[in-house]
């Protein structure tokens, strides 16, 4: 009995273990329908323009499971092996979406499903590809145009044509001059995306003008600019030469303005105009019948108190203008620019001929202390002196007169100081800051500073560009009484460890009586 229990147990030990070893085979059923493959689209059409295009997308079905699917792309010139898949996370239904990268000679995108019995199905999707298309055209025709004033003739025309294969969205349209671009016209839209456009206008460039831009825009939004160079030749306006710069006259005289003008075109008129308190007034006028191309002359100009400038306007026959000016000194005794030395050079100084520290308001211009010491007639006719005080040398500008609360024993001479001259104008000072200076006329300094103001024997301190006004005395050989204005235009150090060695250029316009 035992015996046999063991044999029972010995064969069901072989008999397990065979059976636990033994796969299980899958049963594939032939009955089951072949794959199924199904397109998102009946066809997919792409743009090579476009940014984004549409993926391919299927939906691949298998009652009795994938093996693999194979896609493909068919070309022109054949087929193209683009992927294959092997691993199913789900091999029942398989989810198909590529990304491609069109080319144009792409036809159709074809799928191949093979089931586990190697079973075949096989779909197509065609595919219709648009090709890289070409940015606008814009050809002009003339490339540019040159326009001379002194040829003259009609204007040419503006003629382009604006091409696009992909179609016109818009055209711009700009006028291009030396400030700037400006739109010409309005922009235009094309709502059927024509394929060319044709602009022929007679646009009238001016002087000024350097080109004609049009931009072109496709339905792609693809620009092309292209400028069309405008050449416009104009002759310069007349020049006009004066022979001086500057006219002297006395209180209501009539003076000859002589002056050149030369034209490219011919010179129609030449006006002057005097200037008084900013404003102008027609002063003389000339016409020439024969438009000249040169021409000299001479008009006679009334000037007034209140003149500061005369202005010269020369017109051609195209009404180009130039103008010049002169500056007018009326009833005035004037001095443009005058050197004045500090005290260290009130006795003059070799490397600095003429220049002394003494200011004459009668002959406009400077002398030195020894000068002023041999004569009360010298004497008399020095009004200012000039200082330079410490080591920032400091300008200050006094009266003859003062004593030591106007340094004159510091202005030193050999044979003595302004101490010690016989005659001490008591010339008076007043700072004018804001007066205007360079269009200062006999009126309008007249009218601008009163003599009661004018009661200080110093100006302490003062810079360049101030403006200081000076009332004269009897004693002076500028005459008593007269008010005058003095502009402060440079200062210089001339010697190089002695900041009070010192040279200040001034202006001075001093009205007759």
């Amino acid at each position: 009995m035992l015996k046999k229990i063991l044999s029972i147990l010995f064969l069901t030990a072989c008999i397990l273990p065979f059976s636990s070893c033994k796969d299980d085979e899958e049963t594939l059923d032939p009955s089951l329908s072949q794959p199924v493959i199904k397109f998102a689209y009946d066809d997919l059409q792409a743009d090579m323009n476009e940014v984004d295009n549409l993926p391919v997308v299927a939906v691949i079905r298998s009652e009795l499971g994938l093996k693999k699917v194979i896609m493909q792309i068919e070309t022109e010139t054949g087929m193209i092996d683009y992927k294959t898949v092997t691993t199913f996370f789900n091999e029942k239904a398989y989810s198909l979406s590529e990304n491609l990268n069109y080319q144009e000679d792409y036809k159709a995108f074809v799928v191949t499903a093979i089931d586990k019995l190697n079973r075949e199905a096989k779909a197509t999707l065609e595919l219709g590809v648009t090709g890289i298309k070409e940015g606008p055209s814009i050809v002009f025709d003339p490339e540019s145009i040159t326009y001379d004033e002194l040829v003259g003739g009609d204007m040419p025309k503006t003629h382009f044509t604006v091409t696009s294969v992909a179609g016109l969205k818009k055209i711009e349209m700009y006028l291009v001059s030396e400030s700037g671009q400006m739109q010409y016209g309005f922009p235009i839209e094309f709502d059927n995306a024509e394929t060319e456009y044709v602009f022929d206008e007679q646009i009238m460039y001016m002087e000024g003008d350097k080109g004609f831009k049009v931009k072109a825009t496709d339905v792609y939004g693809q620009v092309k600019i292209v400028t069309m160079t405008v050449n416009y030749l104009t002759p310069a306006p007349p020049t006009i030469t004066l022979k001086e710069d500057t006219v002297f006259a006395d209180k209501d005289e009539t003076k000859a303005i002589t002056l050149r003008m030369e034209s490219q075109r011919g010179i129609r008129n030449v006006k002057i105009y005097r200037i008084e308190d900013s404003q102008e007034v027609l002063a003389a006028t000339k016409d020439f019948a024969d438009s000249p191309l040169s021409v000299t002359e001479s008009l006679d100009v009334l000037l007034t108190n209140a003149t500061s400038k005369l202005k010269i306007v020369a017109t051609d026959v195209v009404d180009k203008t130039s103008e010049a000016t002169m500056t007018a000194i009326v009833n005035m005794d004037f001095v443009a620019n005058l050197s004045v030395g500090s005290q260290i050079l009130a006795n003059g100084n070799a490397n600095y001929p003429d220049v002394y520290a003494l200011i004459s308001l009668k002959d406009m211009k400077t002398y030195s202390v020894d000068y002023a010491l041999e004569s009360s007639a010298n004497a008399s006719n020095v009004d200012l002196k000039f200082y330079a005080y410490g080591g920032q040398g400091v300008l200050r500008m006094y009266a003859i007169d003062g004593g030591n609360d106007t340094k004159c024993s510091e202005f030193k001479g050999k044979n003595g100081s302004v101490a010690d001259m016989e005659v001490q104008n008591k010339t008076r000072l007043l700072a004018v800051p804001g007066f205007d200076f360079d269009n200062a006329t006999a009126e309008s300094i007249s009218n601008a500073i009163s003599a009661s103001n004018i009661t200080s024997n110093k100006i302490n301190p003062f810079v360049v560009g101030d403006i200081i006004a000076f009332k004269t005395v009897d004693t002076s050989t500028a005459g008593g009484g007269r008010i005058g204005v003095m502009k402060i235009l440079s200062d210089t150090q001339v010697v190089s460890n002695n900041p009070t060695a010192r040279i200040i250029t001034v202006s001075i316009k001093l009205p007759k009586k």
